[in-house]
């Protein structure tokens, strides 16, 4: 795999996404400018490492352009989000903690912070609260629940390291626990096995680095490794079907599941390796040549959930090439360790951990015997 290439050409892309000298990025080539774009780019010149390469002003005027859609409450949002935007599935609620997310992670990057506290993590501080809130999630579709349980993360993280918030960590160690409780022993997944399996396998991915950054061992890593094994498809992807170019965020899943678990299930360690090898180089099935790469090969359009991000059949978006080259990059820290082109461990979204303790930890919430 040559890395040092797929580097050059993703900044090649990155570059062409980007409107003027200022903050707005296109999601694809046919988008306009948005807030989510504007994010995903920051999170992915970070791990690129083009951000330092940008000058001050060049950097500022990104920053500020994220800043400027943080809403009173501390959520970020632009019209890509309004009812008239939002496709059918898509809850403002998750499209919320989505820009959120996106901003703050971009933020980090770029060396900057948003204009205002996050006033809304008060709703998760306090005895019960958090437990209260997980609750309302429907686990039957993990994938969608967890994606927020991920960010409550995020925001309270945000919150204890810059301004000492306290309860934060108490709050985190119901979140954990109420994983622990509703983790399947068949599979390792959080989902009580309400979820379609591939469906708890994208959810169960977005708690593991939480479980990680505190400093707590996740649940049945031998049954979390070999399901994961198991949903590989025949193209060495990890998508629903097979030989259509598999799915951007499954494929990051399953790659960062098995990468960062390889050293949490030691006798399954050959086996991963083998697996990553088939998806590292099958994900190049999607790479396009303006440098990016397509969410899949299919003859479908590709949503992140509004309009305003669809993406047409074959073309290439900032999201599918930042989740596909970050998949790659975990892959090559198992296969290649010895290789420096890409760097993941910015935030939790790259977290790079694989059992040995390497990742920085925010919290020491214990760990819990393995089974």
């Amino acid at each position: 795999m040559n890395y040092r290439s797929l580097k050059e050409n993703a900044l090649r892309y990155l570059v062409s996404m980007r409107k003027g000298d200022g903050g707005e990025f296109k999601f694809s080539e046919d988008n306009p400018p948005t807030l989510i774009a504007s994010g995903v780019a920051g999170m992915f010149g970070g791990f690129l490492g083009y951000i330092p390469t940008c000058d001050e002003k060049k950097r500022r005027a990104w920053a500020e352009y994220i800043k400027s859609f943080q809403n009173e409450e501390g959520w970020f949002e632009d019209a890509d989000i309004d009812d008239q935007h939002r496709l059918a599935w898509y809850g403002r609620d998750r499209a919320l903690f989505h820009r959120t997310r996106h901003a703050l992670c971009a933020l980090d990057a770029l060396g900057d912070r948003p204009r205002r506290r996050l006033k809304m993590t008060e709703q998760w501080l306090g005895a019960g609260r958090m437990r209260t809130w997980l609750d309302t999630l429907d686990l039957s579709d993990y994938w969608y629940a967890s994606n927020m349980m991920m960010d409550v993360f995020l925001l309270l993280a945000h919150e204890h390291r810059f301004h000492q918030t306290r309860g934060v960590a108490d709050a985190l160690g119901e979140l954990l626990d109420f994983c622990d409780e509703n983790t399947d022993p068949k599979t390792g997944y959080h989902d009580r096995g309400r979820s379609d399996v591939r469906n708890a396998m994208a959810g169960a991915m977005h708690l593991y680095p939480v479980y990680f950054l505190c400093n707590r061992t996740p649940l049945y890593p031998e049954a979390v490794v070999e399901t994961t094994l198991g949903l590989q498809q025949e193209d060495g992807l990890f998508g629903y079907e097979t030989g259509t170019g598999g799915e951007d965020c499954l494929d990051y899943d399953g790659i960062l599941i098995l990468a960062n678990f390889s050293f949490l299930a030691p006798r399954s360690r050959e086996r991963i390796k083998q697996s990553l090898d088939k998806c590292q180089r099958a994900i190049m099935v999607c790479a396009n040549n303006d440098g990016g790469f397509s969410p899949h090969r299919r003859n479908e359009t590709y949503n992140f959930g509004t309009n305003l991000t669809l993406v047409e059949p074959g073309k290439s978006s900032l999201w599918a090439t930042y989740g596909r080259l970050l998949a790659i990059a975990l892959a090559g820290k198992v296969l290649d360790p010895s290789d420096d082109t890409f760097v993941p461990g910015n935030h939790m979204m790259e977290v790079w951990d694989g059992g040995r303790g390497t990742t920085q930890k925010y919290f020491n919430l214990g760990r819990h015997p393995t089974s």
